[in-house]
C-alpha cells in the first residue's frame, strides 16, 4: 500500500531511480523537502522520518544516501544529516549556473520541436496551480513547466545537470516564497515565454528566459536581506 501511494504522487522527472523501497522512499523526502515541510537546514533524522512514513530506518538510511547526490541535502560526521542550507552566496551560485546553461538549453528545445502535448499540459498545470493556494503543487507546477523547455535540448547530460538545479531552485523559492510574493508576477512571464516556445521563436524565449532568472535572482537577494 505504502509503495503504491509513494509511487502514484512521485512524477517521472522527480524520480531517482524507483528501484527499491529506499528509493520510492527518497522521493517521499525530496518531496517534503521541496514543498518546505522539510525546511532548509533542519536535521534529517533517520528515526523520525522512519516513524512519520511508518517504515523502518534501513531503507531511509539508504535513501537520504540517495539524495546526498542531488544537492537537497549535506551530510556531516559531526552534524549528521540535513537539508541543505540556503543563503545569498549559494542562491547567487545557482542562478548563475542557470544563467549559464538554461537560456541554451531552451533554445535548443524550441529548434528541435518542443513536446506540444506535454507543454500543453504544463501550462495547464501552471495556469489552475496560479489560482491555487497550495505552495507544493505551485512548486511542482513551476518545475514541470520549466523542464518542458529544456528537456527536450538533445543533450541527456545537460538535462540531468538542469534537473538537479531545478531541484536546488525550488528549495531556495520555497524558503523566500513568502517574502518576495512573485507567484504572480512569475506566472505571466511563463505566460510570455509559452506563447514565444508554441511561436518557434528560440531566441525570444531564450531571452525571456535569461530575464526570468535575471529577476528571480534579484528578488531572492532581497528576500534574503530580510532573513
Amino acid at each position: 500500500m505504502y509503495d503504491a501511494l509513494v509511487q502514484d504522487r512521485v512524477e517521472p522527472s522527480e524520480r531517482l531511480r524507483l528501484g527499491s523501497r529506499g528509493d520510492l522512499i527518497a522521493n517521499e523526502i525530496k518531496r517534503a523537502i521541496l514543498s518546505g515541510r522539510y525546511k532548509a537546514g533542519s536535521p534529517l533524522t533517520e528515526t523520525a522520518i522512519a516513524e512519520e512514513l511508518g517504515t523502518s530506518k534501513t531503507p531511509v538510511r539508504d535513501a537520504l544516501k540517495a539524495l546526498s547526490g542531488t544537492g537537497l541535502v549535506t551530510s556531516s560526521s559531526h552534524r549528521g544529516t540535513s537539508v541543505r542550507a540556503v543563503d545569498e552566496s549559494m542562491a547567487l551560485a545557482v542562478c548563475d549556473l542557470r544563467l549559464l546553461l538554461e537560456p541554451e538549453a531552451v533554445r535548443r528545445t524550441v529548434l528541435r520541436g518542443i513536446d506540444a502535448s506535454g507543454f500543453c499540459a504544463a501550462i495547464e498545470r501552471m495556469v489552475e496551480a496560479e489560482h491555487g493556494e497550495d505552495m507544493m503543487e505551485r512548486s511542482l507546477a513551476n518545475r514541470a513547466f520549466h523542464r518542458q523547455l529544456y528537456a527536450g535540448c538533445g543533450n541527456p547530460a545537460l538535462v540531468k545537470v538542469l534537473d538537479d538545479l531545478t531541484d536546488v531552485n525550488a528549495l531556495i523559492s520555497v524558503t523566500v516564497w513568502d517574502r518576495i510574493e512573485s507567484w504572480v508576477g512569475e506566472a505571466g512571464e511563463h505566460r510570455k515565454m509559452a506563447k514565444d516556445a508554441q511561436a518557434g521563436r528560440a531566441d525570444a524565449v531564450a531571452g525571456r528566459l535569461r530575464q526570468h532568472i535575471e529577476v528571480f535572482q534579484r528578488r531572492v537577494v532581497e528576500a534574503m536581506g530580510r532573513l
